[in-house]
């Protein structure tokens, strides 16, 4: 199925506590996350919990975590550090040091849900494209976490990252990057967590020092959203949406025609978009033509690209647009379903 998509990031930051205690910083249909602060020589008893969940050592370099029934089993975490805590379990964290530590507890709400959909494999993913600055720190059937670290003045490969969670270590400032090449001046400061959906960017520093994140990625709900566009639908009788229903129908034509086999079989899945400029003849322009989602293989990477260069050019665009190009998003969904997936807000 072929569907036009204009995508939308969702984000939400949460400031952290003045002093020490909990605070819940940032909460929705996927997560929780909790702040504790931790006094010099304190020992901290976790709520336990019915879901999986990560310990981040945000501050505090000499913090130790253990469990109730593996008491001389203590792991020794220093600030951008983590630890996996499963549910259930009476976990523990002592500060050895002699300056207060943060921590932080992320909760995944439904990380024991069996009929959610796991995140297609990405051409693009960090462990693919750019291990330089994003270091695998964990990997399970619930999340991936990354430190990213972004050293001065340099910049990150362009990834796609799926439901995600930033946390700053430090205060910095970034250039966050879009695929079709503008950008945005983003300030960051320690403590200030965002969450945001379906990405595809890269990362540059502005500072005189490295920046460093962690990123928490779920693996699970895969979300692509609500499909749609400036029209109506295919269903749309105007002269535009005439205009773009042969469009579609000429790439879906192409598409289908070099189908890989896997696809057929149901063995690959993805999930990708293509953002083109319709010229006033109907031709489009390779250096405007670009992605903006890859949730797939390059194989299927391949498919879309050819699919989109066959079809071009399309009819010249109506005489009443007046604009110098018109711009549309070409969704390609591998074995998945456009409707909004269980775990995944609507």
């Amino acid at each position: 199925m072929v569907l036009f998509q204009a995508c939308a990031i969702f984000a939400q930051d949460a400031k952290a506590p003045a002093g020490g205690g909990s605070d819940a910083v940032l909460e929705n249909i996927n997560v929780r996350v909790v702040r504790f602060g931790i006094a010099p020589g304190q020992m901290l008893t976790l709520p336990v919990l019915k879901n999986e969940s990560l310990l981040v050592i945000e501050s505090g370099d000499a913090n130790e975590a253990w469990v109730a029934d593996h008491s001389s089993s203590v792991a020794r975490l220093r600030g951008g550090e983590i630890n996996w805590m499963r549910r259930d379990e009476q976990n523990f964290v002592r500060n050895a040091g002699e300056q207060p530590s943060r921590v932080l507890v992320i909760e995944f709400k439904d990380s024991y849900t069996l009929n959610q959909l796991q995140v297609p494999g990405s051409y693009r993913e960090p462990t693919n494209y750019d291990t330089k600055n994003f270091h695998q720190l964990l990997e399970n059937q619930h999340a991936r976490v990354f430190l990213l670290q972004v050293e001065s003045l340099q910049a990150t490969e362009e990834v796609q990252l799926a439901l995600t969670l930033e946390i700053p270590l430090r205060d910095g400032a970034l250039n966050v990057f879009t695929p079709d090449g503008k950008f945005q001046e983003v300030r960051k400061t320690a403590g200030v967590i965002e969450w945001h959906k379906n990405r595809l960017v890269s990362f540059s520093s502005r500072e005189n020092q490295p920046m460093q994140e962690i990123l928490v990625e779920l693996r699970h709900p895969f979300c692509v959203g609500k499909l749609e566009s400036g029209f109506d639908s295919l269903e749309d009788k105007s002269v535009m949406g005439t205009y773009l229903r042969d469009a579609y129908r000429k790439i879906q034509k192409s598409w289908y025609k070099h189908m890989p086999g896997t696809v057929k079989t149901g063995e690959d899945m993805g999930f990708l978009t293509y953002q083109v400029a319709i010229k006033p003849d109907g031709s489009i322009d390779d250096d405007e033509t670009h992605l903006t989602q890859i949730f797939a293989s390059n194989k299927l990477m391949e498919t879309a690209r050819r699919a989109v260069r066959e079809a071009a050019p399309f009819r010249p665009l109506p005489s009443f647009y007046e604009k110098p190009e018109l711009p549309v998003r070409f969704s390609f969904l591998y074995n998945v379903k456009p409707e909004p997936a269980p775990g995944c807000e609507e």
